[in-house]
């Protein structure tokens, strides 16, 4: 006869509260890896629209300045969700320069136009966004 042994062969394997264990450490982590995805392709999204907008704003800027007589005012439109407006008003540097010369009048030919553009839209994580750009250009006196 066998000899009774007190304690039974332990069998191999896990038990299961080490299985529950390692799913919610999965989980845990599946759950932080899906919300940095998830913010890097709301980030992309957004620098796409900035892209876009920038496109846009130049655009504008160069069909302005590309006709032939450039005139003080405004304009606007608006093309998809974007909403563009490109504005001309005279450049005058002495109300830029505190230490400019106010009393000299250099009297020339031409006047410089500052022209600004820009572009705003509803961005896609429900902010109100907008991209100005500026340039001066020459233009002739009236």
């Amino acid at each position: 006869m066998r000899p009774y042994t007190a304690s039974p062969v332990r069998q191999a394997g896990f038990t299961i509260l080490e299985v529950l264990t390692a799913f919610v450490v999965f989980a845990v982590t599946l759950a932080a890896l899906l919300q940095v995805f998830s913010g890097g392709l709301r980030d992309a999204q957004l620098a796409d629209e900035y892209a876009r907008a920038v496109m846009m704003a130049q655009s504008r800027l160069a069909a302005y300045s590309a006709a032939e007589r450039l005139d003080e005012g405004a304009t606007s439109g608006s093309e998809g969700p974007f909403a563009w407006t490109v504005s001309a008003v005279p450049y005058d540097e002495r109300q830029e320069n505190a230490d400019a010369d106010r009393s000299k009048d250099y009297n020339l030919r031409v006047r410089l136009l500052r022209l600004e553009s820009k572009v705003s839209w509803q961005a896609a994580d429900g902010r109100p966004r907008d991209v100005r750009l500026a340039t001066l250009l020459l233009g002739v006196k009236p």
